[in-house]
């Protein structure tokens, strides 16, 4: 085959996909930010999103963590997920930070309400820690993680809101997690967001958090995206970032 042909073969490929890939929604993702949104993949699709976390303790200390999520379309509204977080200082990571939630999770997520004009979408999400993996003998506890999703959209605008109740990996110990983020999207292709975080426990000072950064869609199916964050009003400050890549099977 020429190379004409060839080119011919790839531009009319191209072409195709451009034109079915612009007859579909937009993947639309959990990560990379901590306040998860209502949407719910369609039935029978899977979806990886994956990000690789660096974050610096007042300690001196570094975590290096790869955090996956796995999800897979089973009803209209109703999915499957599945949670995996591992790297160097990972019970440290997930212990001492809002960001870090299970090494390992089974979880669904159920619409319960959806396009109302004057209502947000709502959802609930629950996590299972499925407690088999260690590194120090500690495997923790069969704990439970409960999140209540609100999420509007307005136009370019998208605002969400998460309430979470949750026993630690490694504890006994229940607490709360609050989280509120705001989406603008400049471009059919780059958006950008600001987020707070915070965890709230019984007897422990609240551990405050902001982040933002920025999601760019490469195509319908595939996501690209970068953040960076800090914790507020304490001296004892961490500073993370995380940088990672989704995509969409149909």
């Amino acid at each position: 085959m020429t190379n004409r042909r060839i080119l011919t073969v790839l531009t009319a490929f191209f072409c195709v996909y451009a034109m079915t890939a612009n007859g579909q929604e937009k993947i639309n993702t959990d990560r990379p930010d901590q306040t998860d949104g209502a949407t719910v993949i369609d039935p029978k699709s899977l979806q990886l999103e994956t990000e690789f976390y660096y974050n610096k303790f007042s300690s001196g200390q570094t975590a290096l963590i790869s955090s996956s999520l796995l999800r897979y379309g089973l009803l209209k509204n109703v999915e499957a997920r599945l949670l995996v977080e591992q790297g160097k200082e990972r019970d440290l990571f997930i212990s001492e930070t809002t960001q870090g939630q299970y090494p390992l999770a089974l979880s669904t997520k159920i619409a319960l309400l959806k396009d109302k004009k004057s209502l947000p979408d709502i959802s609930l999400i629950s996590y299972l820690h499925i407690p088999i993996t260690s590194k120090k003998g500690n495997y923790g506890y069969w704990s439970p993680l409960f999140v209540l999703v609100l999420e509007k959209a307005f136009d370019k605008l998208t605002v969400a809101a998460n309430a979470s109740y949750k026993q630690e990996a490694f504890e006994k110990q229940w607490g709360w997690q609050l989280s509120g983020d705001v989406k603008y999207e400049l471009t059919d292709h780059l958006s950008v967001f600001g987020e707070y975080f915070g965890q709230f426990a019984a007897g422990e000072s609240p551990v405050h958090n902001a982040d933002g950064g920025f999601l760019y869609h490469l195509s319908a199916d595939w996501l690209v995206h970068l953040a960076f964050g800090h914790t507020l009003f304490t001296t004892e400050s961490n500073y993370f970032g995380n940088a990672g890549l989704a995509f969409r099977i149909h």
